[in-house]
């Protein structure tokens, strides 16, 4: 038995994981069986034992499929004391485990026909000095000695005619159309939906061996070729792209230590530029050795959230977030998993992430961007990096 869940249904339709998750291919789930899910108005205590079960439900893969899921990012209540999380606006549980009877690697991603469906309304963008205003004072945090980086984000929303079982599929295509990340997901739930098109590992764990990919720093792709070569050279040489990014290295090495062999722990690639689509991103890669008797979800909980959206020291960083964005984050910066019965368990960071939910006859979307405050930041340009970072809400409404 599990005592701190209840039992849900996912739905009937098919879920479907990018090629991060798929070692290059696509993947798709079906026949769910057993689910577990907590509510999304669940206290610390009821996450805290929805996390130890989580464990005994992980171990239990079935032959030939797979247990996959999602975490919100509030699921950090249950393992850090001394912070009030607000709720997050999206009607989606706090965590949803399944097992998926069948996992299937596909060539190429099966859509169905049809048109993205029409938005009922955009409100305008939250003031941009609202934003600008919010990164001043993490940096007055940073100034007074509180902390060395925090990463805050703002929330854009649409709402959709229709149901959310209809929207979601061409939203996920729409979200896709200019190209899809490694960690792509579609998670459809009786609740809504979660569409992601996250370039973020979080972590791999492969046997013992466990791979963190942290990303940290941002510019949009150039016009032409000349302009795309001079913003990926100037992130490269950016001093407070890279300190940003070797801090939250740094955290997730100190994370993974908590579980790994003594000395085990690697550093293969620091700031290393990644294109994408859109963007430009700095990333970094951390690897160690579970100790024995440890698996995927010891690393998950060691580490969770990813310290490249939380900041450092990562409790305070917390704190201050909840502060600042005043509401909770749901999926978006929490983490999507697949543990299959052969092959590496895969953890995302859901970054480029939507959340669609029921909202009465219609539903409604919420895509979040954000990115990391330093002592060095400029609120304004953070405020443009969050501009450009949301592009996948663009791609979703327009």
């Amino acid at each position: 038995m599990l005592p701190a869940v209840s039992t849900t249904g996912v739905g009937t339709a098919p879920w479907l994981l990018g090629p991060g998750f798929g070692a290059g291919a696509w993947v798709r789930l079906t026949g769910p069986g057993e689910a577990i899910s907590l509510p999304r108005d669940a206290g610390p205590a009821q996450m805290a034992g929805m996390l130890k079960d989580a464990r005994v439900f992980a171990a239990a893969v079935p032959k030939g499929g797979a247990v996959a899921g999602y975490m919100a990012y509030e699921m950090a209540a249950g393992l850090e004391g001394g912070i009030d999380f607000p709720p997050s606006p999206d009607s989606l549980p706090l965590m949803v485990m399944a097992r998926f009877d069948r996992s299937e690697r596909l060539g190429a991603v099966p859509f169905s026909d049809g048109l993205c469906p029409k938005v009922a309304a955009i409100p305008p963008d939250p003031p941009r000095a609202l934003y600008e205003d919010s990164v001043a004072r993490v940096i007055n945090h940073i100034l007074k000695g509180d902390i060395f980086q925090a990463n805050i984000s703002r929330r854009q929303f649409a709402a959709f005619k229709g149901m959310a079982e209809d929207v979601a599929l061409p939203l996920f295509r729409r979200l896709l159309a200019g190209g899809a990340a490694p960690y792509a997901a579609f998670l459809p739930l009786e609740e809504g939906a979660v569409l992601s098109n996250s370039p973020e590992l979080f972590l791999k764990v492969e046997g013992r061996q466990v791979t963190a990919e942290p990303i940290k720093g941002t510019r949009p792709r150039g016009d032409t070729p000349v302009a795309d070569e001079r913003l990926a050279s100037e992130l490269a040489a950016d001093e407070k792209e890279r300190a940003e990014n070797i801090m939250i290295t740094d955290l997730l090495r100190n994370d993974l230590a908590k579980v790994c062999e003594d000395h085990s722990i690697e550093e293969p690639v620091i700031c290393a530029v990644r294109t994408l689509p859109h963007v430009h991103h700095l990333y970094s890669r951390v690897s160690g050795q579970l100790r024995e008797g440890l698996g995927p979800m010891d690393a998950l909980l060691a580490a969770f959230p990813c310290g490249s959206i939380t900041g450092a020291p990562k409790h305070e960083a917390m704190r201050i977030i909840a502060q600042e964005e005043g509401e909770g984050r749901g999926p978006y910066c929490g983490t999507i998993f697949y543990i299959p019965d052969e092959g590496p368990a895969i953890f995302s960071v859901p970054i480029r992430t939507g959340v669609l939910s029921r909202q009465g006859d219609g539903c409604r979307l919420d895509v979040r961007s954000g990115g990391g405050v330093t002592i060095l930041s400029d609120p304004s340009r953070e405020y443009e990096e969050t501009v450009d970072k949301a592009y996948s809400f663009r791609a979703m409404t327009t």
